[in-house]
């Protein structure tokens, strides 16, 4: 019942939900938040579930003399946020968010049935594989987070975007056309499918990559005082990101047609130089992730003035 079938949509997406709510329920407490809350033994029986007993001493004593640090200064000022390593940092996190969605992802799912209904394939075929591919492909990045790395899942997810993005961009120009000056129509089918698979092997790319591991490395580089601010605004710029993208899109489309898929590839490339220098974090604490920038440009004045500082 396609007038009804809205309802059924509603009630089957409640079932993850559901999932969320009661596995939330067996989740442990955050160790930074027990120590925040004077319940130090029990943080560290939650850093020995994924730490060595001499490592998970060591980094509750971390957490411990962070949380006293935080403690004794007073709630950061905004305007903080925008001065020294911290306003450094703020900008690669909102340049990072910024980033994820100028890359393209959210035009194809916003206008991917749009587009492939438009050269011969059906949207809801469309929409079907490339939600079916979206979801697979986000388990390697649980699979990988902590082995290959993050820099190395970025790195590799910006180089496989930006070539889905040349390919499609290529191909639309040479074998897309609108005839009346409305309907795009291919001139061959094995155009066609070449799109269509680019378009998947972009969205494989993202999803284990640019996808979910930008929010995780945006979680890491914060110092504990001011983590929740940066954080708020790094998703803030996420959803502004996500405004241009469905604002300007059709506006491109109808522009430059599609030349577009070059515009996604350029923020594709800036994703691969970006991704390439970012220091990695894996298995690194949270409180010894600051260090990784010292040596990093645009990072060395900073760690200068804080080692004079100290």
């Amino acid at each position: 019942d396609r007038e009804e079938g809205w309802r059924v949509v509603m009630g089957i997406i409640c079932a993850p939900a559901l999932v969320l709510f009661f596995g939330m329920m067996f989740l442990p407490r955050s160790p930074r938040w027990l120590v925040q809350q004077g319940r130090r033994r029990e943080a560290l029986v939650v850093l020995l579930t994924i730490r060595s007993e001499e490592e998970a001493v060591r980094e509750e004593e971390d957490i411990y003399n962070e949380v006293l640090q935080a403690q004794k200064e007073a709630a950061p000022a905004w305007s903080e946020l925008l001065r020294g390593r911290q306003g450094r940092l703020l900008l690669l996190g909102v340049t990072l968010q910024l980033l994820q969605q100028l890359c393209g992802m959210n035009a194809f799912m916003y206008f991917g049935p749009k587009i492939f209904e438009a050269i011969g394939f059906s949207a809801n075929t469309f929409t079907t594989i490339n939600n079916f591919v979206n979801f697979l492909s986000t388990f390697p990045a649980v699979a990988l987070a902590d082995r290959a790395g993050r820099r190395t899942l970025m790195l590799c997810s910006s180089v496989g975007m930006l070539l889905a993005c040349a390919v499609m961009g290529t191909t639309g120009l040479l074998c897309v056309s609108r005839p009346d000056g409305e309907k795009w129509a291919v001139s061959n089918q094995s155009a066609g499918w070449v799109i269509a698979i680019s378009a998947f092997f972009f969205v494989f790319n993202f999803a284990y990559g640019w996808g979910p591991i930008v929010w995780v490395y945006c979680a890491e580089i914060f110092p504990l005082r001011y983590r929740a601010r940066c954080i708020g605004v790094c998703a803030m710029a996420n959803w502004v990101g996500n405004f241009i993208i469905a604002q300007f899109t059709p506006m491109l489309l109808e522009a430059i047609e599609f030349s577009t898929f070059y515009v996604f590839g350029l923020f594709c490339l800036v994703g691969v130089f970006l991704s390439a220098w970012l220091p990695e974090t894996k298995g690194v604490p949270l409180e010894e992730v600051q260090e990784l920038f010292d040596d990093k440009a645009w990072f060395r004045s900073t760690a200068i003035r804080g080692k004079v500082a100290a």
